[in-house]
């Protein structure tokens, strides 16, 4: 092999580093390892390093009888070949036909969105990333272009100001002048967006959060509640990547709003607003953590949602009313979990029953169903926890009321439509007959587990297309715990 760069890969779209992943991705499906390759192709496996210098994109140009010997053994197409050769597609192109796209095109394309671990992950898991980074790319583009429209407007201003100064128009001039500031501080801030965005592009939440930062205070030199605004966009860009793709964008979406609460005149539903998404972000984060941490930060939590529910009403901010109650609820369901203490549990577990009753007061079935089968799904989860404490049997009762509510739901939510929702039911239909086996009669003990193993079965499969890590990881989980408890009751359903 030639032309070895052994500093740094190549640029990802070089022919060198193209045929790379092409002869990785066969080799996989192959099941053959470098040295059973190396040993294929040259009968020597001390060419194995060769082989990973040039699928880890070190080897700018094989020589043509390398790519030859290896396409030979590989049984690669020689179209597949001359294809690498040909011109890169655009970007916006790649990401419209990832449908369509070969292993070696994906992992090219990840690995220019500088994704983690783009060997380790199976295809449905790149192509639900690589949707989310697709998401992220286009509003990218968008805020670029409204920076050029930005630049336009500045350069017509100026041009209208250095008239005004040859008619010695003193007053036209100065007012002019105050635009061309104005219009320059808030280029600024675009510019310091479109950074921060290109940073999430590239899956640095750190580098995005200084950025928005940045942008945050110049904003606030300027008008004080546009700051807030922006604060609140900052946090729900930080806070979807967080949620998509892991990392510390769920951390900085919390750090971003905190600044927020410290200016006086922030208007009450805006305060509200403000205190909600905190909120979001730290029962979020304390989900994903473990032990005191994680119950300190869901207490924070629930404290800012209560918080946020003295600043709003029902009758005067109704759908913000809801939302708060319907999040705060959800938190006090998890805070149960970290409760040692059965009454303690129950006392969080009935406060949060209180505050999803409240929330299904405005969010009827019939007008608002999406809503309802949130908030409906988190009453269900609530049951769930209220068997978990209770002994045997006497769980049986809030289990099938949470079966059922369950089931009501996916009158609503079905795999078409909100695939990602469904799947989520799926999960908590299966914990549901989980738990069902367990305090069943040893006769029924099979069907349970049986049903259980179902339901898991097609969250899973919506989790790994949608490339959601933490919800598959989760569900795996649940799904090996079923298949053990399976394995302890034996195959006609007894205790072994």
């Amino acid at each position: 092999m030639s032309n070895v760069d052994e500093a740094s890969p190549l640029d990802v779209n070089a022919f060198g580093a193209r045929f790379g992943r092409l002869v990785r991705s066969y080799r996989d499906d192959l099941g053959l390892s470098v040295r059973d390759l190396a040993i294929n192709v040259w009968n020597d496996e001390g060419r194995k390093a060769s082989i990973s210098r040039l699928e880890n994109g070190h080897v700018a140009n094989p020589a043509a009888r390398t790519v030859q010997r290896l396409a030979h053994a590989l049984d690669i197409p020689q179209h597949q070949i001359d294809d690498l050769r040909a011109p890169t597609p655009s970007l916006p192109s790649q990401l419209e036909g990832l449908s369509n796209a070969r292993r070696d095109q994906l992992e090219a394309l990840a690995s220019r969105f500088e994704i983690d671990n783009v060997f380790d992950r199976s295809d449905a898991e790149l192509r639900g990333l690589l949707d989310d980074k697709a998401s992220e790319y286009r509003s990218y583009k968008r805020r670029l272009h409204e920076l050029d429209g930005r630049l336009g407007e500045f350069d017509e201003i100026k041009a209208a100001a250095r008239e005004a100064a040859a008619q010695l128009d003193f007053n036209g001039y100065d007012a002019l002048l105050r635009q061309v500031d104005e219009s320059y501080s808030e280029m600024v801030v675009f510019a310091k967006e479109a950074r921060a965005r290109n940073a999430l592009l590239r899956g640095r939440a750190n580098e995005a959060y200084e950025a928005f930062v940045s942008a945050a205070e110049t904003w606030r030199n300027l008008d004080s509640a546009r700051s807030v605004e922006g604060r609140l966009e900052y946090h729900r860009a930080l806070f979807e990547h967080g949620l998509r793709f892991d990392g510390d964008g769920l951390e900085r979406s919390a750090d971003i709003l905190r600044p927020a609460l410290e200016i006086d005149d922030c208007a009450a539903p805006r305060r509200a607003r403000v205190l909600q998404n905190l909120a979001n972000a730290l029962a979020n984060i304390s989900v994903r953590s473990e032990g005191a941490a994680s119950a300190g930060l869901m207490d924070e939590a629930t404290e800012k949602y209560e918080n946020a529910l003295f600043l709003v009403s029902a009758d005067s901010d109704g759908d913000v009313w809801a939302m708060v109650q319907q999040n705060f609820g959800a938190a006090l369901s998890l805070r149960a979990k970290r409760c040692d203490d059965a009454s303690e549990r129950r006392a969080y577990l009935g406060r949060a029953i209180e505050a999803f009753r409240a929330a299904l007061r405005l969010r009827p079935r019939d007008s608002k169903p999406s809503e309802w089968a949130m908030t409906t799904q988190n009453v269900a989860v609530t049951l769930i926890e209220m068997a978990n404490a209770m002994p045997g049997k006497d769980g049986l009762v809030p289990l099938e009321r949470a079966d059922q509510l369950l089931h009501d739901t996916l009158g609503v939510r079905s795999r078409d439509t909100a695939p990602f929702d469904w799947a989520l039911t799926q999960e908590n239909l299966a914990i549901v007959a989980k738990a069902m086996a367990e305090r069943c009669a040893t006769s029924e003990c099979t069907h349970y587990l049986a049903l259980a193993a179902r339901h898991v079965a097609a969250a899973l499969e919506v989790f790994k297309g949608e490339g959601d890590t933490f919800y598959q990881a989760k569900a795996a989980t649940l799904a090996s715990e079923i298949k053990q408890s399976a394995l302890r009751s034996g195959p006609a359903g007894t205790a072994t």
